[in-house]
């Protein structure tokens, strides 16, 4: 927060419903994360999704009032795992959201994520957002699913669209299948891109220079929405800040802590991460090398 006012910070993507093995859901989505990551900090966070009218809103997030394009469809995921590890299943999709439904929202904003799950946002939209500190994670452009709604991997032409947009971009290392080739060509089109790696930390690109970041050791009970976190924790810090690095930590360490507890109710505060900071507990980290 600054100059004594919540910032606004705008998410845009579709909630999902994430199927469990026993047939019961829980509420995914980088928005449904995102939005509950931002409020945390002390921000504002004004969300633009499309969903089914029977979707019920997290608790978390209820007091929010969301612009929602009516849909037929939420959002719907389910994961299967056999010998081979896990597959992804899109047993549903919700309606794309147009550029229009975010401009509406745009001018309460200082901070505008674009977080698509599942294409349901076209590159086009970040061009109309030109002038914004605009953001994005990149996973929902980099997926493709068969007639049965199996998952897979599909780095088309829409991030490399979208990339020379923005201020500043996250892809895990799973979404782009362990590419590093990938990753270090994306680096040269956006000012920085960060690399998340699940409990390794992240890697950092920035100014034709990359830096692994260390993780902080968490407990893990949860691991859902981590990513999310890390990208609204990363991205507003960023804003506050400018420095890549200590924002990259920031949100290493606000991603470890989430995955100690269920669902959104392991989301830190600010005061929470910042404690740990100033406890001196900083991993040591290489030096930025060039790519």
């Amino acid at each position: 927060m600054q100059n004594g006012k919540a910032k606004g910070y705008l998410v845009v993507g579709h909630v999902t419903k994430d199927r469990l093995p026993d047939g019961s859901h829980t509420v995914g989505g980088t928005v449904t994360y995102a939005a509950a990551a931002a409020r945390r900090l002390g921000w504002q966070p004004i969300v633009i999704t499309a969903c089914a009218s029977s979707f019920v809103v997290p608790p978390e997030l209820a007091d929010i009032d969301p612009g929602i394009v009516k849909s037929v469809n939420t959002t719907t995921f389910r994961n299967e795992y056999g010998p081979c590890g896990r597959t992804q299943i899109v047993d549903a999709v919700a309606s794309p959201i147009e550029v229009e439904q975010i401009l509406e929202h745009r001018r309460e904003a200082t901070v505008v994520h674009l977080g698509p799950v599942a294409r349901e946002l076209d590159p086009s939209v970040a061009a109309s957002l030109a002038g914004s500190f605009l953001v994005a994670t990149l996973q929902g452009w980099l997926r493709t699913w068969s007639d049965s709604g199996v998952v897979s991997f599909d780095p088309r032409p829409d991030a490399e669209r979208i990339l020379p947009l923005l201020q500043a971009a996250v892809v895990s290392i799973e979404d782009i299948q362990g590419d590093w080739t990938l990753a270090e060509r994306w680096s040269s089109l956006t000012p920085v891109l960060v690399v998340t790696q699940d409990r390794n930390g992240c890697t950092v690109y920035h100014e034709g220079r990359k830096q692994w970041m260390a993780p902080r050791r968490a407990r893990e009970v949860d691991a859902t929405g981590a990513g999310d976190v890390f990208a609204a924790f990363f991205f507003v810090r960023l804003w506050e800040t400018g420095d890549v690095e200590a924002s990259a930590h920031f949100a290493n360490v606000a991603a470890s802590i989430s995955v100690e507890d269920i669902g959104l109710r392991g989301i830190p505060g600010r005061v929470e991460v910042e404690q740990y900071l100033h406890g001196g507990a900083r991993p040591m980290s290489p030096a930025f090398s060039s790519v």
